[in-house]
Parts: C-alpha cells; structure tokens; sequence
C-alpha cells in the first residue's frame, strides 16, 4: 500500500527538536525498506532509526507526530506511539494519561466493565500538546472526542459535565469550537481506532482531573444550524469515559501506564495481534 499525500493534513508544527518512538509492524527487511523510503521524504525528520526485531522506529526531528504516524500507517501497517519527548535534554512541560473504561447501562450500577482504551498527551511546549488516542471494542466507524470539565465517572460520562469550554464557545472543531472538542477517532471493522493530533489549545496543566469521553455518534463538528450541532455536534451519549490524571514523562515508564496498578499498555496487544494473523497466513 502506498503513501497517500493526500492524508496527510497540515498540522502545528512543535518549535522544539523532539523524539518520537513508535511501535511499527514490520516482519521483514521489505517492511524497513518500505518505512525507510517513507521517513526519507520529509526535510524535518533529521534523523531515524529502524529495529525490525524489536518493531520501534525512532524518530528526530520537527515534523509534528501526527503527520509521521499518518504517514507510516499510509504504507499499510499498525503504528502505535508510545514514546514522547524533546531532543534538547530541557524535557517536556507536563504529561498526562486518561484510562477509559466503558460502564454498565444502569449508570447507577457506578462499576466500570473493562478497559477499552486510553489517550496520553504530552506538553511538548507551552504552546503544543500532543494527544496520542487508541482505543478498542468500539462500532467501526466515527466517534466524536471531547475533555468534559468534570473529573466525575460515578455515573459514568453522564456525571462528567459539559465540554471543556473556558472560552465560551458554541461546539466546533479542533480550532474554533470548546477547547475540549478534538474531532472524531475513526475505528476500523475490527473495533480499533487511533487519533494522534497536536492542539495549541489544550494545555496538560488545565485538563489534569477532568475527563475525557468519546460518544456513541460521529461529531459533526457544529457545522449544523441545529441546537444539539451547537452544543456537542449531535455526537450522543458516551460509551468510553475516563478521568485525565498525571503521569510519567515519555520515555520515563514505557511498558506501565501506572507503576501502582501496574497496567500494562494494553495497546502493544494490536500489534501482537497482528503478527498471529501473519504468522497464520
């Protein structure tokens, strides 16, 4: 499968040198070849490296990460971040996780049914946040994503509040609607879906405690004249919701999202997932 140019969309652009590792499926020296003549046709990638035993590539540089994710799942593979951090040695401004779960129909019921996904964002500086989403066990196709103002999951997203809108906004897009509203995460027919995007608005500082839910319909991103498309983009109720908590910088707790639970991340299983259907072939 080849690069797509046209995917890939214009995004900020971080100010500062960073690093970026992803977990890449590769099962043979065709797959570096093919990630190697991706990664070499952007100027702002200053450097890469490839391991193809341990499937991770390595990225330098000051293209932003959405835009070499895009890229890299453009040439047909799985591609998981799961590593942030500037080049400088200064290190990031802030990191945070939100471990979502989904909960039972009887929202009084208040017991979470399973882990189904998470978002790490990492303050790259005080002006980009970069927000990594992966999720699993969804209905294949377009779910809104939104920061709630409430750090509440006892009855589940419904105790979450309103979107996150300091600025008093109808809903929008990424740009001009809630700070909170980040788009739609596609997920594919087998249930798994994965947004990496960049936000000047989002600041790890002001969304730590509150929570992130992703609902049930698409957000169609306030473009309506309709009430509902003003206030949530008519994207329903939730089915993932979790609270933003703090956590270990890039690089710092690879394999945990938390060392005191001890949850490991969940997401590497898609790329093992992976390598069984080739393996089976």
């Amino acid at each position: 499968m080849g690069l797509s140019e046209s995917k890939i969309m214009p995004s900020p652009a971080p100010k500062k040198l960073f690093k970026t590792e992803f977990a890449v499926e590769m099962t043979c020296q065709s797959c570096v070849n093919d990630i190697d003549k991706v990664l070499k046709q952007f100027p702002d990638i200053k450097k890469y490296d490839i391991d193809l035993d341990e499937q991770r590539v390595m990225v330098e540089g000051t293209m932003a990460p959405s835009m070499i994710s895009r890229a890299l799942k453009d040439s047909g593979r799985t591609v998981i971040i799961r590593g942030q951090g500037v080049s400088d040695g200064q290190g990031h401004s802030g990191a945070a996780v939100c471990i979502f779960d989904t909960f039972g129909s009887n929202p009084s019921q208040n017991l979470p049914q399973g882990t189904q996904g998470l978002a790490r964002f990492v303050q790259i500086d005080d002006a980009t946040c970069l927000i990594d989403l992966t999720v699993e066990g969804l209905s294949p196709g377009n779910h809104g994503v939104h920061i709630h103002e409430l750090g509440d999951i006892s009855r589940g997203w419904m105790s979450t509040g309103d979107h996150f809108n300091p600025t008093d906004v109808d809903h929008g897009d990424q740009e001009t609607g809630h700070v909170g509203d980040l788009g739609n995460i596609t997920v594919d027919e087998n249930g798994w879906g994965d947004l990496v995007l960049e936000s000047t608005r989002v600041k790890v500082w002001d969304i730590i405690g509150r929570s992130m839910v992703l609902s049930q319909n698409e957000d169609d991103l306030g473009r309506l004249s309709t009430k509902e498309s003003k206030w949530d983009g008519n994207s329903g109720p939730g089915v993932l919701c979790g609270i933003v908590a703090r956590s270990a910088g890039a690089f710092e707790n690879m394999k945990k999202v938390c060392a005191c639970s001890g949850k490991t991340l969940w997401e590497e299983a898609r790329i093992q997932q992976q390598d069984k259907k080739v393996s089976s072939l």
